[in-house]
């Protein structure tokens, strides 16, 4: 009984997927990936395929949507279908997946608003939607269950705030929200996230201040990016990142930020310290004193370091 058919990546494949593949009952792992592989998902996949755990077919140039028949498969764990051309309103058929573990979506052409249903799939671990058409508001369904650790909806034409709930999933540690139409501030809830890594929100329509306290988010961070969000105002808490060995990125520019950035936090540009190096820090000198960041203004960059 065939179970597996894992054709990896690059074999130029080319053709539409055949339904009789529908009739291998026993499929539990499919990758066929950066291929040509054309057409929609034939239906006859999602009823046959009910031990399905794997389904990989990122890279190819298919369309259409998610057919209903993959509802309440209670094995799939991970679906890869980014970088292809599907389309439609966003599927729905995932709300169904309560096993699903991690779901790349990346890449295509999907309308419409995530269902609230994403913050009920307790297992999800990753969600990546990048680079689609979603707009609307993102779910605010999360909770301290959630084992969510990377949240991915960058650009595409999401209109509401960041999500309160969201601030429980514990495990967190990548948030991108970057090139959307997101408004209001971070919320206060996002502060206790002490295994955020990776925080992206920068252009958008988002408004208020940096948490001028030491926070618990404060200690994990790595990449920090608010740049191009012209409602972020106030001092940068220069002191909350003195001490953090961790931070790579910071980009502020294109804000209403002020203050002054540390000739210590400077003097982690060195390339000899290796992974401890901050990598890039970006201000607008005209607000923020700064001996080495890559300054802007209007927008612009005016100069860069070294």
């Amino acid at each position: 009984k065939v179970c597996r058919l894992s054709m990896g990546r690059l074999n130029n494949l080319f053709g539409e997927f055949p339904k009789e593949l529908g009739q291998l009952e026993e499929m539990r792992y499919v990758e066929i990936q950066d291929d040509w592989l054309i057409g929609t998902i034939p239906d006859d996949l999602g009823r046959g395929w009910r031990k399905l755990h794997t389904f990989l077919i990122g890279g190819n140039v298919m369309h259409g949507g998610i057919p209903s028949s993959f509802a309440n498969n209670e094995f799939l764990g991970t679906v890869f279908i980014d970088r292809n051309n599907f389309n439609g309103t966003w599927p729905t058929v995932f709300d169904t997946l309560k096993n699903l573990e991690w779901l790349d979506a990346e890449g295509n052409d999907f309308t419409g608003t995530l269902s609230p249903g994403i913050g009920e799939l307790k297992s999800l671990r990753i969600f990546n939607v990048n680079n689609n058409s979603i707009s609307g508001a993102l779910p605010d369904t999360f909770d301290e269950t959630n084992l969510i650790e990377d949240f991915e909806v960058a650009y595409n034409k999401i209109s509401s705030t960041l999500p309160e709930s969201l601030g429980k999933a514990k495990f967190l540690k990548d948030l991108r929200a970057s090139g959307n139409q997101i408004t209001g501030g971070i919320p206060i809830s996002y502060y206790k996230l002490k295994n955020l890594e990776e925080l992206y929100i920068d252009d958008n329509r988002i408004v208020g201040e940096l948490p001028q306290t030491y926070e618990p988010f404060y200690d994990g961070l790595q990449e920090l990016s608010v740049h191009t969000n012209k409602g972020i105002k106030g001092r940068f808490p220069v002191e909350n990142f003195e001490n953090t060995l961790r931070v790579k990125v910071i980009e502020l520019h294109n804000t209403e930020l002020t203050g002054q950035i540390s000739e210590n936090i400077c003097g982690r540009l060195d390339p000899s310290l290796s992974y401890t190096r901050l990598k890039t820090i970006t201000v607008d000198c005209d607000k923020v004193k700064c001996s080495c960041c890559t300054c802007y203004k209007d927008g612009k960059v005016v100069s860069t370091y070294p």
